[in-house]
């Protein structure tokens, strides 16, 4: 079969075109923005910054349950003065910073990395006490445990005071 190179084009741009339609057709329609979230993007950083927005933003409240809810049932949380181990451990010790005048959190993240289900982040937190306010490093370690990403071990640290 002899096909001249002027209808080799024509049918070639033609069936690139078609190609074109039936694969813009299978796409399912994008999601507005404002219903998707980092959680449902897949981005990990974002992931992570979400859960770093709603934890302080949760804690500032002093919504203490809804910031145990981002730990996994076998979490650690390791501070200066002991580490609590177990969800619930944490959860009453979350309770006592509240009550105890804890307010004011903010996190900065300097680094976030993840490696199949488990990833990382690390940055500086200041939260103000009752009679000042206490700056430091932290880094929280999470897994992906039934879709979710739950913190399994969370360590802060205070700078040292200066003198």
């Amino acid at each position: 079969m002899l096909i001249r190179r002027g209808k080799l084009c024509s049918v070639l741009s033609v069936f690139l075109m078609l190609c074109g339609m039936g694969v813009a057709q299978k796409k399912p329609a994008p999601q507005p923005s404002s219903k998707r979230t980092a959680f449902q993007t897949g981005d990990f950083a974002a992931q992570m910054q979400e859960l770093r927005e709603i934890w302080v933003q949760e804690f500032n409240a002093g919504h203490a349950d809804k910031v145990a809810d981002f730990y996994a049932t076998d979490a650690v949380l390791m501070r200066w003065d002991g580490s609590v181990h177990g969800k619930d451990s944490i959860l009453a010790e979350m309770r006592r910073s509240i009550t105890g005048g804890a307010h004011n959190y903010y996190v900065s993240s300097l680094h976030t990395e993840r490696s199949g289900d488990i990833g990382y982040d690390t940055g500086a937190y200041n939260v103000t006490l009752r009679d000042r306010v206490i700056e430091g490093n932290y880094v929280v370690v999470v897994k992906r445990i039934a879709g979710q990403w739950k913190i399994v071990a969370h360590a802060s640290v205070p700078n040292p005071a200066q003198r």
